[in-house]
């Protein structure tokens, strides 16, 4: 066919080889930017998102606190036992020192978990790396997310463990210690709105049949540590002392063998 005059030809419309190269290379970069962007937003996003303990709480606290590697410790005078506790999702470990602060009054050495981006489900195992080797018991608690996590450990290392304490926290689908003879106490509060009643309720099935069930009357959410109003969350009608005060008492009889 005759090219009419002044007409493009055809071949030279198309990108050569090397423009398309010089494309991808383009598309390439620019991916590889927004990527990065990702990867640094994302970390510092979270942080941004985290919880922290309200002003007035190191105030309150009456024993010494140590930060050690990945953790933090309120270590008893007379210890009698250990516990560690999972955050729950995007809240620093700082805001649970008001309560490991009661609980070691009791003889409890509590390890308050660091997590990567104060997300548990980024180290569910960091139970395991503690030296157990003081010859006292070693129990595990965590709240919400924290304690979905904490289920998984003690599905896969029961021996490692001799307990669990969920608070405001349920065992993930696909964990079962119906068949374990793991001890196991569960504390909720009635004001909780951010907990799935429904999920938790089903859930129970998928615990020994000794679990134990507490429930804290008036209390909330965000009040099973010290770091403020939770979005979703329903207001308290208990003070977070009074709250504290109660998930203390049920957590050493529990840990100690009070009840």
């Amino acid at each position: 066919m005759s090219q009419k005059k002044g007409e493009v030809p055809m071949d030279s419309a198309r990108p050569s080889n090397k423009e398309k190269g010089v494309a991808v290379k383009r598309v390439l970069i620019i991916a590889g930017v927004l990527l990065g962007l990702l990867l640094l937003l994302v970390p510092i996003t979270l942080r941004l998102l985290a919880r922290g303990p309200e002003d007035n709480m190191k105030d309150l606290l009456t024993m010494d606190v140590r930060e050690e590697d990945g953790y933090l410790l309120v270590a008893a005078d007379d210890p009698k036992a250990n516990l560690v506790i999972y955050p729950g999702a995007l809240v620093e470990a700082e805001s649970y020192l008001y309560l490991a602060d009661r609980i070691a009054r009791h003889g409890v050495n509590v390890h308050i978990q660091r997590m990567p981006f104060n997300l548990a489900i980024l180290n569910r195992h960091a139970f395991l790396e503690y030296e157990k080797e003081d010859g006292l018991p070693w129990y595990l608690a965590g709240h919400s997310l924290g304690g979905a996590s904490a289920a998984y450990v003690a599905e896969n290392h029961p021996g490692e463990l001799s307990g669990l304490i969920l608070l405001a926290a349920y065992v993930p689908a696909g964990v079962d210690l119906s068949e374990t003879s793991l001890p196991v106490l569960t504390i909720t509060a009635s004001r909780d709105g951010v907990i799935d009643r429904q999920a938790f309720e089903e859930r129970k099935t998928q615990l020994p049949s000794t679990a134990l069930h507490r429930v804290i009357e008036g209390g909330n959410h965000a009040q099973f540590g010290y770091y403020g109003s939770q979005r979703g969350d329903k207001e308290a009608t208990i003070r977070v002392h009074e709250q504290h005060a109660l998930i203390k008492a049920h957590m050493v009889n529990f840990i100690l063998d009070e009840d």
